[in-house]
């Protein structure tokens, strides 16, 4: 079996498909099978070779197991989640449609790098053996796959009438329109379930495309011709130049869309005119194309982060910084330890996240810094040439100096936006902060444990916990694209983690007393410096631009009328052209609007006052957070130490997610005065 990488985010492909195919059909079929993974990889991953794919398959007869067998053979890793315990849904193959399906499970299970089984829905495993209650856990599992894959493949013959239980018409319908609340929440009377599954119906992060191979089925052959023909329909691209059209009619559209708004029609987005179902298809193709891009920058970014210089020294600091205290200079190697033998994978993820945010903010920051200030260079230049006169040869060097600062702004503005520097500290600060809350969530046993069909199936009837991504779905719902990434993130991370037997009820002492001191007060001493020190740059930045605005009209103006009534006029010969007292006022007087404009709008932009009141008011989160939690964890708080651990991550994943908007509303753009 092959682990995957863990520094890289995979691309995850759902399978569901019926059971009894024709064998005349499986070449064809694993023909178009293989297809489609080449042109996924070729049209979304670059062709990247080394970008990871993970199929998670049931590894049912027919359908389940053809695709399986397909992307193993192209390198491709396997997740095998099972309806049941393994003892159990093996009796489903015994005797199975055909000769040597055990084996053949057997094999596939064998190389799947993890199995996890879906918990136990009805009361013991006599009742799992009931037809409506055993269609209850083939339901479970598929609405599982369709929730964590990022596309979904399916091998069916297109029938949407005969819908049952766990077939795959309706985990196709799963993925194309959401899980119903009525399916999700038929089996738990758990007020908190419920809650979760409706924030999941509402989600529009839980459905996503469908890549559809037409199958024929083995009781379809009954009547002669009836049967339907393997084929694949129209899917990714080809789906949304089908209704986008291709390059050059996008374009056309984009400049009718432009003349017409400075006409002040009103364009009607095409979207309008399509069918709901062919507009859902498009969005959530459109979509898959924004998530899958983001995951492939990451990638990228990631290794050229392992070929730099201090790249491995800044992924130690990232986690050495989790377990330091504020001011400290050396991390709790105890606590590092155990945070990396129980959450090695989210650890990793963080570091990796965590620097990549940091190289990203600099140079954020540094491209904001060069704009405003060749921005107010240019205008700076500009004012006196105007001031010393067209006609003077003096002026011709601030003209030079304008056009230069000017050139040089446009390239810094250019260089930004091409090279995304906003939009990925964003991201990447997004889904750190999210991994910060996963990781200390892990160590005081908060999460998504799971059982692994191979390795823990003998309690699967005590098994109660739900493996389908506590951290994920504690996420902000209704996104836009970037943080439905980091949802989409989460959920993958969640499936690619090792297996946790733990009881899901217990809160481990060592993790409490780790992140009541390293998160709780950590991040209680972070925002308390940060608030005070983004608040106290934003007053002095006002209050330098008020100055600013106020010197021109209160006290240059009135000596500058002053000087014009006085019988002298002082002046100076600077580079042989004659300077006076007047011309210095002058241009002041001009300046000084333009600098308290450029203060004010470096303050707005870069958000200090915004992000002065998010850091209070995390900071008093936090504080009543330490406050609250117990130094000693006993028998008696337990549950209570867990619900607020619980509503503190929902917060501070939810607060950064509302950090994040305050920044998407401030995209980086030349300065204007």
């Amino acid at each position: 079996m092959t682990e995957l990488p863990v520094d890289r985010l995979p691309l995850v492909i759902g399978v569901t498909g019926h059971r009894d195919l024709r064998d005349q059909d499986l070449p064809r079929l694993e023909q178009e099978v293989a297809s489609v993974l080449r042109r996924l990889r070729q049209d979304y991953l670059d062709g990247d070779p080394k970008a990871p794919i993970v199929v998670l398959s049931a590894l049912a007869e027919g359908a389940d197991r053809l695709v399986a067998r397909v992307a193993l053979a192209q390198g491709a890793r396997l997740i095998a989640p099972l309806p049941m315990s393994l003892a159990e849904y093996r009796r489903d193959f015994e005797p199975g449609l055909k000769p040597g399906n055990i084996a053949e499970f057997d094999a596939l299970l064998s190389q799947a790098i993890a199995a996890p089984v879906m918990p136990l829905l009805a009361g013991s495993l006599e009742e799992v053996r009931d037809p409506e209650k055993r269609a209850a856990q083939y339901r479970a599992v598929g609405m599982f796959i369709a929730r964590h894959c990022h596309v979904l493949l399916a091998l069916w013959n297109g029938d949407d009438v005969a819908s049952a239980a766990g077939g795959s018409a309706e985990v196709v319908a799963f993925k194309r329109k959401g899980i119903p609340l009525t399916v999700g929440s038929e089996a738990s009377l758990d007020p908190a379930d419920i809650t979760r599954l409706a924030r999941a119906c509402l989600d529009a992060s839980e459905t996503g495309p469908v890549i559809e191979v037409v199958t024929p089925r083995l009781k379809d052959a009954g009547a002669e011709g009836t049967a339907p023909e393997v084929r694949v329909k129209p899917w990714g691209r080809e789906l949304v130049a089908q209704f986008r059209g291709g390059d050059a009619q996008r374009a056309g559209r984009r400049v009718k869309a432009f003349i017409g708004h400075l006409l002040g029609h009103e364009t009607e987005d095409e979207r309008a005119k399509l069918a709901a179902a062919e507009r859902r298809a498009l969005e959530s193709w459109e979509n898959f194309d924004t998530l899958v891009g983001l995951s492939r920058k990451f990638n990228l970014e990631v290794d050229a982060l392992a070929q730099s210089h201090d790249g491995p020294a800044g992924l130690a600091q990232s986690i050495d910084y989790l377990f330091t205290e504020m001011g400290g200079a050396k991390p709790d190697v105890a606590a590092k330890t155990r945070a990396l033998d129980i959450a090695p994978l989210w650890c990793r993820l963080y570091a990796l996240s965590d620097t990549l945010a940091l190289v990203r903010q600099r140079q954020f920051k540094r491209d904001w810094r060069l704009l405003f200030g060749f921005g107010f260079a240019a205008f700076l230049c500009f004012a006196l040439f105007v001031h010393i006169g067209l006609g003077s040869a003096a002026s011709v060097p601030f003209l030079v100096a304008y056009l230069l600062a000017f050139v040089v702004m446009v390239i810094v503005y250019m260089r930004a936006v091409l090279g995304q520097d906003q939009e990925r500290y964003l991201d990447y600060r997004a889904l750190a902060e999210a991994l910060r809350v996963a990781v200390y969530w892990k160590l005081l046993g908060i999460g998504s444990p799971y059982r692994d069909a191979r390795t823990d199936a003998s309690n699967w009837e005590q098994a109660g916990d739900n493996p389908v991504g506590m951290v994920a779905h504690a996420y902000p719902i209704k996104q836009p694209n970037e943080l439905a990434w980091v949802k989409t993130c989460l959920l993958t991370l969640e499936r690619l983690d090792q297996p946790d037997s733990r009881p899901p009820d217990l809160i481990e002492r060592t993790g409490h007393a780790i992140a009541r001191r390293y998160w709780v007060k950590g991040q209680l001493d972070y925002f308390k410096r940060q608030g005070f020190r983004h608040n106290g740059l934003a007053e002095t930045i006002q209050s330098w631009s008020d100055i600013s605005l106020l010197l021109s009209p209160f006290v240059l103006v009135p000596i500058l009328l002053g000087s014009m009534l006085a019988p002298v006029d002082l002046h100076w010969a600077i580079g042989g052209h004659e300077v006076s007292l007047r011309d210095v006022i002058l241009v002041a007087v001009g300046l000084l609007p333009g600098i308290a404009a450029v203060l004010a709008g470096y303050s707005e932009r870069l958000a200090f006052k915004a992000q002065a009141r998010q850091y209070d008011r995390m900071r008093a989160l936090f504080e009543r957070a330490y406050e609250l939690l117990p130094s000693e964890l006993d028998d008696g708080n337990t549950a209570r130490v867990r619900a607020l651990y619980e509503e503190l991550g929902i917060e501070a994943m939810k607060e950064h997610a509302e950090w994040v908007a305050i920044y998407r509303q401030r995209p980086i753009e030349p300065m204007r005065g």
